[in-house]
C-alpha cells in the first residue's frame, strides 16, 4: 500500500485575496499568519510578478496589505478538502478492516506515536499520512513496533510520515519539554495527573521526585508552586535533558538534578523530603523503602503502579507499607488511566504517620 492510495481531494473556489510583488511575498505571508487571516488549506498562485494570498478577512487584510503595497482583489483558489477523520482519509482500507483504524493517537510535541493493529501494518505508511492530513500541527508520525521494555522504559517505533526525526519540543501546563521519543519515556497522558499533583504542593515543601525522567513533575512543579525539588533520574539520555529542561524554564535555582539509581541516591540524600512523587508504575514498591526513609514526618507520597483496579493498588500498597512496619495517616487511591480492559495505572496518596521507622540519613 504506497502514499498513492490515499485520498486527495481538491476544488477551485473564488476567494478574496491580497496581491503583492515577489519581493515582499513571503514577509506578507507571515504577517497574514500572525494575524488569522491567510486561509488555511488554499494554496498561494503565482500571477506574473505577483504572489496572491487568499484571505478570510478582506477589511482586516485590506488595511494589511497597504503597509507591504499590496492590492486586495479576487481569484479561484485550488482548495485542499481536509478529512473530518482518520478513517474519512483513509478510503482504501477494506471494509472488513475499517474498525481498526486508530481513532486516536498519543501527541508529544508535534509528533504523533500511534499504535498500528498487526492486520492494518500493511498500510502503515497510508495511515501515517493520514493523520498528517487529519491534523496540521503533526510534522512527524510514528509507529508503535514493539511494547514499553528495559530499563529506561523505551519503545520501539517505525517512521510513517513527515520528517524523519524523533526529536521534538513538548509543551504543557506552560512548561517546555526537549526530548527525544526514541531514547527516553515520557507520557503526554498523565498531563492532567501531573497538573493534579502540582496544585497539591505548597510552596515551602520540599519535594523529591525519584523517577523524574525529563523533568515533568520536578519542573512544573518548582515553575508553578516555587518548591524546591530534588529530581533523580538513571537513564544517561533522560538526565540530559532534564539538564536543559530545568534551564529551558528557569527553575535552576529551584530544582537539583542527580544521575543515580534512586535507591543508592536516598542514601547520602539529605532527607527529609515533605512530599515525594514515585511514578514508576512497574516497579515502585521496590523503592517504597528508600522513599521512606527519606520522608518526613506527615510527608504525603504519590505511588503509582500497575494493577487490576484502584481496590487492588490500595490493597497492594497498604501490605507493602505493613511490611516495613509504617504508619499511615491516610491513603487514598484514584485510577489514573486504562491501559487495557483488565489492567489500570493508579496512584496511592500516602500520607506518613508521625511514628515511622527510618534509618538516621547518612550525609555524603
Amino acid at each position: 500500500m504506497g502514499l498513492g492510495d490515499l485520498e486527495h481531494r481538491t476544488r477551485e473556489l473564488e476567494m478574496a485575496c491580497v496581491a503583492v510583488g515577489r519581493e515582499r511575498a513571503e514577509e506578507l505571508r507571515r504577517a497574514l499568519i500572525r494575524e488569522g487571516l491567510l486561509v488555511r488549506g488554499a494554496r498561494p498562485r503565482r500571477e506574473g510578478e505577483a504572489v496572491l494570498f487568499p484571505v478570510v478577512n478582506p477589511d482586516r487584510a485590506s488595511e494589511l496589505a497597504e503597509r507591504f503595497g499590496a492590492r486586495l482583489g479576487s481569484f479561484k483558489f485550488e482548495v485542499e478538502e481536509r478529512p473530518r477523520d482518520i478513517k474519512e482519509a483513509l478510503k482504501d482500507v477494506p471494509e472488513e478492516l475499517r474498525d481498526l483504524i486508530p481513532s486516536s493517537y498519543d501527541v508529544v510535541g508535534d509528533i504523533a506515536l500511534v499504535h498500528v493493529p498487526e492486520l492494518l501494518w500493511p498500510y502503515r505508511l497510508t495511515l501515517g499520512e493520514a493523520i498528517t492530513r487529519v491534523n496540521r500541527s503533526i510534522k512527524v508520525v510514528l509507529g508503535e513496533a514493539g511494547p514499553i521494555s528495559g530499563e529506561f522504559r523505551l519503545r520501539q517505533f517505525e517512521w510513517l510520515a513527515g520528517e524523519r526525526r524523533t526529536f521534538t519540543v513538548h509543551r504543557e501546563n506552560g512548561c517546555e519539554f526537549e526530548l527525544d521519543v526514541a531514547r527516553v519515556y515520557f507520557s503526554p497522558r498523565l498531563s492532567g495527573e501531573r497538573r493534579r499533583v502540582v496544585s497539591l504542593v505548597r510552596c515551602q515543601e520540599r519535594v523529591l521526585d525519584m523517577f523524574a525522567g525529563v523533568g515533568p513533575f520536578a519542573i512544573e512543579i518548582a515553575k508553578h508552586r516555587r518548591a524546591s525539588v530534588t529530581a533523580i533520574e538513571l537513564n544517561p539520555e533522560a538526565y540530559s535533558y532534564l539538564l536543559r529542561n530545568i534551564e529551558r524554564n528557569k527553575v535552576s535555582k529551584l530544582v537539583e538534578a542527580i544521575n543515580d539509581d534512586a535507591r543508592r541516591a536516598a542514601k547520602y540524600l539529605p532527607g527529609s523530603y515533605d512530599r515525594i512523587v514515585m511514578n514508576y508504575p512497574s516497579g515502585s514498591l521496590d523503592f517504597l523503602e528508600a522513599a521512606i526513609d527519606v520522608s518526613a514526618r506527615g510527608s504525603t507520597l504519590h505511588v503509582y503502579g500497575f494493577a487490576s483496579s484502584p481496590d487492588d493498588w490500595r490493597w497492594r500498597v497498604t501490605e507493602r507499607l505493613s511490611e516495613l512496619s509504617v504508619k499511615v495517616d491516610d491513603i487514598s487511591v484514584r485510577k489514573v488511566r486504562e491501559v487495557s480492559a483488565a489492567r489500570v495505572i493508579a496512584v496511592a496518596d500516602v500520607r506518613v504517620g508521625n511514628q515511622h521507622s527510618s534509618r538516621p540519613v547518612n550525609l555524603k
